[in-house]
């Protein structure tokens, strides 16, 4: 599942870069990079297996998952291509999620908290969209691909739980949509940003199998930008 996710995303990469490259042929002006400083706060993370009918002996509530808001930041670059850019950085995001287990079928009682540091490496195809008056479009839509570094704090409360498997590398699909429209007296631009991620698995235990069909990392990041 997350392989044709991936290969999907590739593929409407390389689909976008051709329906832009005549857009971009017929513009002769040549942009420098663009800088961006983000900032904002995010939804989600470990996607945890909500199916208790594939887990032998569960009840419906024997293991339920809880995330909390968190907070990202990040250092982007926009390197002009044909007309577009490629838009890559490196971004931090954490998050924290709160596993309960209820289960007395199975002798798993007790509350696990995880908190979640993800260093993530972004590589996109942005299209700018009304360019009249912004030479970037006063909008960008990118997709692409995106690494990830994972370190993990797990603390386990009183009671019985099952034992888990952690992944330090995950990768994925990413999508979002960006847009500057304020300039700034210094001649900086203040704006904001929108970015998604379906990814390959980080987390394992009695209850989140690899065999089970269950995607294995998401979440929702918005914030504000700051352009150089």
């Amino acid at each position: 599942m997350q392989r044709k996710i991936i290969t999907t995303g590739i593929i409407l990469v390389f689909l976008l870069m051709g329906c832009a490259s005549q857009q971009g042929m017929q513009n002769d002006k040549k942009w420098s990079p663009i800088y961006r400083l983000q900032v904002g706060t995010n939804k989600g993370g470990i996607v945890e297996n909500t199916d208790m009918t594939v887990v032998g002996n569960a009840g419906v509530d024997a293991f339920t998952g809880a995330t909390r808001r968190g907070v990202n930041t990040s250092g982007k670059v926009l390197l002009p291509l044909r007309g577009n850019f490629v838009e890559t950085g490196i971004d931090l995001m954490y998050n924290s999620q709160t596993f309960t287990y209820n289960d007395a079928a199975n002798d798993f009682m007790g509350e696990r908290k995880l908190g979640v540091t993800q260093f993530m490496v972004p590589l996109t195809y942005s299209i700018g969209i009304l360019r009249q008056n912004h030479p970037e479009g006063l909008f960008q839509i990118k997709l692409g691909y995106a690494a990830q570094y994972n370190l993990f704090a797990v603390s386990d409360g009183h009671g019985e739980m099952p034992d888990y498997n952690t992944n330090s590398f995950s990768n994925g699909a990413t999508f979002g949509l960006s847009t500057t429209p304020f300039r700034l007296n210094n001649g900086r631009k203040l704006g904001f940003f929108v970015d998604g991620y379906r990814g390959t698995r980080v987390y394992e235990d009695f209850y989140n199998r690899s065999e089970f069909e269950i995607p294995g990392t998401s979440f929702l990041k918005y914030g504000i930008i700051y352009q150089f």
